[in-house]
């Protein structure tokens, strides 16, 4: 078969199309790369923070753990980042310093695992941790495709945190008027410590918890937002009451409402 120069497929097999071949260009670590990046970066579960070596720990450990984490049909994969410890008792418990580099590694590992069989000193004493464990790659492409993750999960929490941050402005800037178009069904009690009392509901996808919490001498006043794992805590008490005050009566009020027609029932 001769081949037309002027034909832009090349020498490429007839049928081969343009994408096909430009997949079949890229490199497997370009394949592996744009696997994970493209993974939706709710689909990773994070285990561990970066060491602070200011802490205390109640036990010494040999190894500082990071793990990002996600689960596929061949098991649970992970990305791994383990640093060796060395440890420093002193008053209140051990410090901990790397005394060497981060050993980067990506692992296989079974159904059901959970990073705090590498997180917790408890699981990894049993020696738990290592059971069922392929690794797929470690050093220098296992600690570049961890930094590619890492980069995507950061950029991903940043903008969830602006996302909310903007939403919790919003509400707050007409909060009363928002609560006061809820209703007494709308909110379910929530339950706490010895002497409090406290409600929850959603408002515009945001979770917003409203307590109060009595002693002998006084009581004190809550007030959350919450969306996927981020919190706004409200620091103002006079708005606090006020808001609880609201919800508090409203409920009571359908309670009352709701008992007098049972009463009714039963004449």
């Amino acid at each position: 078969m001769t081949t037309d120069p002027k034909d832009p497929r090349g020498n490429r097999e007839e049928g081969e199309s343009d994408a096909s071949a430009s997949t079949s260009s890229m490199t497997l670590i370009e394949k592996i790369k744009h696997t994970l990046t493209s993974t939706a970066p709710e689909r990773w579960e994070q285990g561990g923070e970066p060491l602070d070596t200011s802490r205390r720990f109640q036990r010494a450990q040999q190894t500082w753990e990071e793990i990002f984490s996600t689960d596929t049909k061949s098991g649970v994969l992970v990305l791994r980042s383990s640093t060796p410890l060395g440890s420093n008792f002193f008053a209140g418990g051990y410090s901990f310093s790397p005394s060497g580099t981060a050993r980067y590694l990506i692992e296989l590992r079974g159904r059901g695992w959970s990073p705090k069989m590498l997180l917790d000193p408890a699981f990894r004493g049993s020696g738990g941790a290592e059971r069922t464990c392929q690794i797929l790659a470690e050093g220098d492409i296992a600690q570049q495709l961890f930094r590619e993750v890492e980069q995507i999960i950061k950029n991903y929490r940043e903008t969830m945190r602006r996302d909310f941050n903007d939403s919790v402005a919003r509400l707050v800037s007409n909060l009363k008027e928002n609560i006061g178009e809820t209703t007494a069904a709308d909110w379910s009690s929530v339950e706490g410590d010895v002497g409090y009392k406290g409600y929850r509901t959603e408002i515009n996808g945001i979770a917003v918890t409203i307590g109060s919490i009595s002693s002998d001498l006084s009581t004190a006043y809550s007030m959350t937002l919450g969306r996927l794992g981020l919190v706004w805590q409200c620091r103002d008490p006079f708005l606090m009451q006020e808001i609880f005050t609201i919800v508090d009566e409203s409920v009571r009020t359908a309670s009352l409402e709701q008992l007098g027609k049972v009463l009714e029932d039963m004449l």
